[in-house]
């Protein structure tokens, strides 16, 4: 009986230690290790200088939150560069510096079309597009910081189809001119026909534009122009010529233009152009406007 119980101890200790040693060792060679997936994909953000077309537009495309895109001298563009990935709001992707010319598009392009959202867009020129010069369509909360659009075939810069939260600041647009209506639709700036809510401008300059320095033609939200100066707009044959043109008629939009200056141009400094909103003027002035100051200003 002793004999017969030892041995039952001895299988039981040797069963254990081989269960011991299976769960120890490490996995066939043959059998593949799958990562731990991550619910919040690190994205590593990138900083690059681009001289030529192609690796600037292969920088926008695999553009992501932080990265800092920098343009190195003068880009000939042959065909529209397209901002269409979103940044974040604490972390926006970056694109500055040098100077976009666009003659070289086909008619009827625009030279920048933004449809993303959360882009920083600093110190560079954007000129020469047989259209706009940059346009801001679906995106969003977008920050545009000492760009001149220059010499386009339409607006310098426009926000509509729903763009919203765009914040224009410290621009400069001038001698835009669409030839072929005779300087009837480039202003220096147009928030017009369906752009979204939220769109400021501020410290921004429009100079010598074939129609309005400022156009809000049918604009459904509130526009914030703040500290900006409209002059010598409607040199076009058959350009408007308001400095600021604040809406349209069947419109109630209350647009607010704060501290701003209209000088020189072909008709009104401030012309609500029907737009019955009550539209805020507050500290904005100007002179030698051809038609007058105000007009239609409710």
């Amino acid at each position: 009986m002793k004999k017969t119980t030892c041995s039952m101890l001895l299988c039981i200790v040797l069963a254990f230690s081989a269960c011991k040693k299976t769960n120890d060792s490490p996995a066939p060679a043959d059998e593949p290790v799958t990562p731990q997936a991550s619910s919040n994909p690190l994205f590593v953000a990138k900083t690059t200088t681009v001289t030529t077309e192609a690796a600037l537009k292969s920088a926008v495309a695999s553009a992501v939150a932080g990265d800092i895109i920098t343009i190195s001298g003068t880009i000939n563009l042959t065909s529209t560069l397209q901002l269409l990935s979103s940044g974040t709001s604490s972390s926006k992707i970056n694109i500055s510096g040098g100077t976009l010319n666009c003659s070289g598009l086909p008619s009827g392009s625009w030279g920048v079309k933004v449809n993303g959202s959360y882009w920083n867009i600093q110190n560079m020129t954007i000129k020469n597009a047989p259209s706009c010069g940059i346009v801001f369509q679906t995106g969003g909360y977008n920050y545009v910081y000492n760009v001149t659009t220059s010499g386009n075939g339409d607006s310098g810069l426009q926000i509509y189809n729903s763009g919203h939260h765009n914040n224009i600041s410290y621009c400069h647009s001038n001698d835009n001119y669409d030839a072929s209506a005779g300087g009837e639709n480039a202003d220096g700036y147009a928030c017009k026909l369906s752009a979204g809510q939220g769109n400021k401008f501020d410290h921004c300059v429009a100079n010598h534009n074939s129609d309005d320095g400022w156009d809000l033609y049918g604009q459904p939200y509130t526009v914030t122009i703040t500290n900006c100066t409209a002059s010598n707009n409607g040199y076009g044959t058959a350009g408007d010529g308001n400095g600021f043109k604040l809406g349209s008629a069947g419109q109630n939009v209350a647009h607010t233009v704060t501290s701003c200056t209209a000088t020189n141009n072909l008709a009104w400094g401030y012309d609500g152009n029907g737009n019955t909103g009550h539209i805020t003027t507050t500290g904005s002035g100007g002179s030698g406007n051809g038609a007058g100051l105000f007009t239609r200003i409710y």
